[in-house]
Parts: C-alpha cells; sequence; structure tokens
C-alpha cells in the first residue's frame, strides 16, 4: 500500500526501467577498438598511445601500475577520457593561437597515434627549446626529481644533443622554432646514444618545464645554450600530483579559487554551530 496518492501499473515501472537502461548504455565503437587492437599486436602486444599533440600522462592514476603502457583499446580509452590533457586538445586545441581563423577553432584533425613502447629512464629525458634552428635552451624533462646522472653528466648531455640536432634534425624538420623532446642513454659514444622522443610548439600551451616562455622567446639564437636541472636533492611530490584529487581540493590548496576556501570555511563554521546546538539543552 503506498502513502501517497499517486498510482503506478507495472508497465510504467517496466518502461522506466528500459528508460534507466538506455540512459545508461556506454558508447560502444567495436570497429574503432578492433582497428586499436590489431595495431597494439603489430607493436608487439603494448603500445604508448597520444593524440596530435598530447599523451594522457595526466592519467595514469585510473590505469592498472600506474603507466601509460596500454595493452588494449579499452587501456586506451580509459586513460584518453580521464585525461585534461586530452580534453584540452579536443575542446580548446587552438584557445591560445590569436591568429587561428575561427572556422579552426571549432574544428581540428584529430589523430589517435599508437607507438611502440619503450622503457626510458626519467633522468634521460630532455626537452630542448628550438628558436631559428637553434637550441637555444635545454631542460630536465622530470624537472620535479633530482638525479645524479644529470648533474654529473651535464656537458657531455649537452655535446651529445647538440650533435645529434646538427646532424639528424636541424635541415630536416621543416619548421623553424619548435621544441623537440628527446632521451639519452648512459653511453654517449654509442652513436644511437640520442633518441627523438616528440616535437611540440614553440610556446603556449607546451610546458616550459624549469624555463618560463617569457626568457625563452626573448632569447638570442646565436647565444651559448641554457641548461637547467632540478638542483634540489629533497623529495618532492610528482608534479602530476594535482591531477589525482578533485579539482575544488587543487584549487583550495593552490589558492587558485579563494572562494573555494571562503565556502569551505563557511560550511565548516555551519557544521559546527549546528552540532553545538544540538548539544545544548533546549530552552523554554
Amino acid at each position: 500500500m503506498r502513502k501517497d496518492n499517486t498510482e503506478f501499473s507495472e508497465s510504467d515501472e517496466d518502461n522506466w526501467t528500459d528508460e534507466d537502461a538506455d540512459d545508461n548504455k556506454r558508447p560502444n565503437f567495436p570497429d574503432f577498438e578492433k582497428v586499436i587492437n590489431k595495431g597494439i599486436e603489430s607493436l608487439g602486444g603494448y603500445a604508448f598511445a597520444k593524440l596530435n599533440w598530447s599523451a594522457p600522462k595526466d592519467a595514469t592514476w585510473v590505469s592498472f601500475g600506474n603507466s601509460l603502457k596500454c595493452y588494449s583499446a579499452a587501456d586506451i580509452l580509459l586513460l584518453l577520457k580521464a585525461s585534461d590533457f586530452v580534453s584540452y586538445d579536443i575542446l580548446a586545441p587552438f584557445s591560445l593561437c590569436s591568429d587561428a581563423p575561427a572556422s579552426e577553432q571549432a574544428y581540428s584533425n584529430l589523430k589517435l597515434i599508437l607507438r611502440r613502447w619503450h622503457d626510458f629512464r626519467p633522468e634521460g629525458e630532455f626537452r630542448c627549446f628550438v628558436k631559428s634552428r637553434s637550441i637555444i635552451a635545454i631542460s630536465q624533462r622530470n624537472w620535479d626529481a633530482y638525479f645524479t646522472f644529470v648533474d654529473t653528466e651535464q656537458a657531455n648531455i649537452v655535446q651529445a644533443i647538440t650533435k645529434f640536432f646538427k646532424e639528424k634534425v636541424k635541415d630536416r624538420f621543416p619548421l623553424q622554432n619548435y621544441v623537440l623532446d628527446v632521451y639519452t642513454s648512459q653511453n654517449f659514444r654509442s652513436s644511437k646514444c640520442v633518441k627523438i622522443i616528440d616535437f611540440n610548439v614553440f610556446g603556449p600551451p607546451t610546458d616550459a618545464l624549469l624555463f618560463k616562455w617569457p626568457e625563452l622567446e626573448a632569447a638570442n639564437p646565436g647565444q651559448e645554450i641554457w641548461f637547467r636541472k632540478q638542483e634540489d636533492k629533497s623529495l618532492r611530490s610528482g608534479n602530476l600530483n594535482k591531477y589525482k584529487i578533485p579539482i575544488d581540493l587543487a584549487d583550495i590548496a593552490s589558492g587558485a579559487d579563494p572562494a573555494k576556501l571562503i565556502d569551505l570555511v563557511q560550511a565548516q563554521v555551519e557544521e559546527q554551530n549546528e552540532a553545538a546546538a544540538k548539544e545544548s539543552p533546549s530552552q523554554s
């Protein structure tokens, strides 16, 4: 027996269930997933995935093993869905381009790129800033950690990267200004010491890491190459850890949104007042 006057028939309940099931039905792309799985298989059974510019490295917290190593289309789609970096590529790829035509603002020729997986040592990754076809600066890519290798081998690292750049990249890559990510092994005598990881845009939204974009944009291509590394040997939290917590909490911790901190304090005060009111004896 119902406590209100509303009446439901069995057919109404069935329709409600069916509609609810339809709303919760997940998108399904069997043909697309089949192509992805075939590509992963051709690369050795696991791969690294990215869109045109960004990899979902801010979303490793949702993956098994906190890694970008993907064994299936399901792994890739999970990372892409959870990544703010990927969302930016999809929704606002030209937001920082003042000269982008309006038609391009609403459209981007998105590509899903699969690459063979390689296990790289984090201390071997570097970001090179190229201006007028000359390297003007090199930054430790994983800037939130100190590495003895980078500290002690700085001269060899710079020499190996600049030699590789002049011989393999400078006169072959079509752009004048760009960012080049590379990996260096510890065997500086090897002809394969340096490997290309990726190319990026010279300017925001590419991360300047240990530099600032205004200083890079003002740099002279003929100057001595700037090299910056992490010199603080104390432990730090990862620079991507902020993506592992709710955005409201991240804003409060960083002070990016003072209004949220005020709301939090007010809510805490109200909660304490309510608790005090319940504990105090009622007055007639």
